[in-house]
């Protein structure tokens, strides 16, 4: 499972698409909190990667609860979906395949994608916030917009940077986010978020 979605203008066509993907109200006037005690979220949106073996995109479904989380990733048409989940049992990738298992979550999509994404850390950084240090280490920031709100930053060797906030339950949440490390690109732009909703009886 290589690049779900392949082709530099399929990537460039996802990339000009999820400019009108949300109604969200942006940020203005330092309205918003910042998301540090959302511990549930989901969030939909798109993701598209360019690194040193390929480039691609697919549509995202991010829920998590607490540790537990559940992404899944899909290209148009349904084509070469993947669920990454982790709960009490470890963590699993279901693919077309058939399921997978490993000890840590980016060893897993890494098998799927072809290069590493920092889940545990990107539970943070999606919310725009930087990981805590003893998940990620130190943190390097680079700027701050005028609300004193870190827009660029480096942690565990990755660049992040977040633009075009938009007002969610009272809390600024970043639309845009991008991640950058060694050749090595995504970029997340989230159409629609959900903060602390009721936890699910099942898997997150």
């Amino acid at each position: 499972m290589r690049r779900l979605i392949g082709g530099r203008g399929a990537w460039l066509l996802c990339l000009a698409l999820l400019a009108g993907c949300t109604t969200l109200p942006p940020v203005e006037h330092g309205e918003g909190l910042r998301p540090d005690d959302v511990e549930r979220f989901t969030l939909e949106g798109k993701v598209a990667w360019v690194h040193p073996e390929g480039r691609g995109n697919a549509n995202l479904t991010w829920r998590q609860n607490g540790e537990d989380f559940s992404l899944l990733l899909t290209g148009p048409l349904g084509q070469g979906a993947v669920r990454l989940e982790q709960d009490a049992d470890g963590v699993r990738l279901e693919t077309p395949e058939g399921p997978h298992y490993a000890d840590h979550a980016d060893t897993l999509l890494a098998d799927a994608l072809g290069f590493t994404i920092p889940v545990a850390q990107a539970r943070w950084w999606v919310l725009g916030l930087p990981a805590p240090a003893e998940v990620a280490g130190a943190v390097r920031i680079h700027g701050r917009d005028e609300h004193d709100r870190p827009v660029d930053l480096e942690q565990d060797g990755w660049r992040i940077a977040w633009s075009d906030r938009r007002l969610v339950e009272g809390r600024a949440m970043p639309r845009r986010v991008q991640l950058e490390r060694a050749g090595t690109r995504l970029t997340l732009v989230v159409g629609a978020w959900t903060l602390n909703d009721r936890p699910d009886t099942g898997s997150p």
